[in-house]
């Protein structure tokens, strides 16, 4: 007896990149693929790596838009601290001036 092996669909890179666009910013991404999928005959590996893909890359926004938001600050207090070093200088200027 010859046992016939059906291969399972796998989610290609085009359907890929139309589904992230979709799913990257939505908290149920996880739900929408398996609605996606769902009696498609997907191969599970391949719907699984895709999760996992999707869930970095929203790890990887998130985490971005930290980085962001503390060189933002960082950046902000780095000019302050010129900006008071350059009046204080220009102050002491004016004063060794006025004696």
């Amino acid at each position: 007896m010859e046992q016939e092996l059906k291969s399972k669909k796998v989610l290609e890179p085009l359907e890929k990149a139309k589904l992230a666009l979709r799913l990257v910013n939505n908290p149920d991404f996880e739900q929408l693929i398996d609605e996606y999928v769902s009696g498609k005959d997907y191969d599970e590996h391949s719907v699984q790596y895709f999760k996992h893909q999707i869930a970095i890359q929203r790890k990887l926004q998130s985490e971005t838009g930290k980085l962001l938001s503390t060189s933002g600050q960082i950046i902000s207090a780095v000019v302050s601290a010129l900006a008071n070093g350059v009046k204080n200088k220009a102050d002491e200027a004016g004063r060794d001036q006025n004696v």
